[in-house]
């Protein structure tokens, strides 16, 4: 959510435990079961399987299949974490199901976007963007253009740290915006398998 106060933590925690199963989740002790142990992991993660891809785009990035997810191949660290949030909270998402296509543009090129995030129970979907450069920009204004409900429930995961990206998704008139470093506050120290720094 675009907002005046950055320091709101409580406007980020609401966000997960408004949708989540488990209104008050307990810090893990140990890491979750793997996958193929855990009973409550396919209910939970939806259509997931492991993707092969052509090169590597996302160089900068920490791709790869993340076990405590079930495998699913994430391209960095905060789209995985973000997903181990949902399931602290029992949310049940679905990663990178839907591809919305454009229509091709003047040289007949074809585009299209493809969400990090789908939460079938609230029909929302969740950005994870650390880099946002032209091309993801121009991508991003033409799902709001030619999907517009869609667009309405999107909620994006940036760092507040980063104002180009903040001025870009406000101006786009993004109604949820949750900040990295939020989130890393409230629950690195609660999930075992976090990525990254947790403070």
């Amino acid at each position: 959510m675009a907002r005046e106060d950055e320091n709101d933590l409580g406007i980020d925690l609401e966000f997960f435990r408004s949708r989540g199963k488990v209104k008050n989740p307990r810090p893990q002790k140990r890491s979750p079961k793997p996958p193929t142990d855990n009973p409550e992991l396919p209910d939970i993660v939806k259509n997931v399987k492991p993707k092969s891809r052509w090169g590597n785009a996302y160089q900068h990035t920490k791709t790869g299949a993340r076990e405590d997810l079930g495998g699913i191949v994430a391209r960095s660290g905060w789209e995985s974490n973000v997903m181990r949030i949902l399931l602290l909270y029992k949310i049940p998402f679905q990663f990178e199901p839907t591809v919305f296509p454009f229509p091709p543009d003047a040289r007949g090129r074809l585009q299209a976007y493809l969400p990090d995030i789908y939460l079938p129970e609230t029909d929302e979907y969740i950005e994870v963007k650390g880099m946002l450069d032209g091309r993801g920009r121009n991508k991003l204004r033409k799902f709001k253009k030619h999907y517009p409900d869609e667009f309405s429930r999107l909620t994006v995961v940036i760092s507040k740290s980063n104002k180009p990206n903040k001025f870009f998704f406000t101006k786009l008139g993004v109604k949820n915006i949750i900040y990295m470093e939020h989130l890393i506050k409230l629950y690195a120290d609660k999930i075992v398998a976090w990525e990254g720094k947790k403070k």
